[in-house]
């Protein structure tokens, strides 16, 4: 049986990096885009706790890298662990979201791996479509 979720979403938009940027760089904003998240708490340095959609809590560690615009959650106790990175690249006329899913399901969650799979593929789907429509409002 398969545990692990490993997929990559590249959505192009004429957003601006900046604009996108300024969305993904507010931690507290996490909910409002990706709504398998109800809550997260920040602990101490980069460390928070997470509320899932589903009735489930973590930990996980984020880092921002400002300069080249990549957010990275990295999940260490909860339903799964592993990493979600987002990053933006521009290249000329078009710039790209992109969200990469690395993560390795938890007992008993890993015995519900393909519907956890697809919520989280779709999750993911919608959460980039409102990011960008919020990154399309500041500009």
């Amino acid at each position: 049986m398969d545990r692990s979720f490993n997929k990559v979403f590249e959505v192009n938009t004429s957003c601006s990096r900046d604009s996108l940027w300024k969305i993904l760089s507010k931690t507290e904003s996490i909910p409002e885009y990706w709504h398998g998240t109800r809550w997260i708490k920040h602990m101490q340095g980069n460390r928070f706790q997470i509320r899932f959609a589903f009735p489930a809590k973590g930990i996980f560690e984020l880092t921002y890298d400002t300069e080249h615009n990549i957010a990275k959650e990295r999940y260490i106790k909860g339903p799964f662990k592993g990493e979600k990175t987002i990053s933006i690249v521009a290249d000329n006329e078009k710039t790209t979201i992109r969200v990469e899913w690395n993560v390795r399901f938890a007992i008993p969650y890993s015995m519900l791996a393909g519907k956890m799979r697809n919520h989280m593929s779709q999750g993911t789907g919608n959460a980039i479509i409102r990011i960008i429509s919020a990154a399309t409002d500041l500009q």
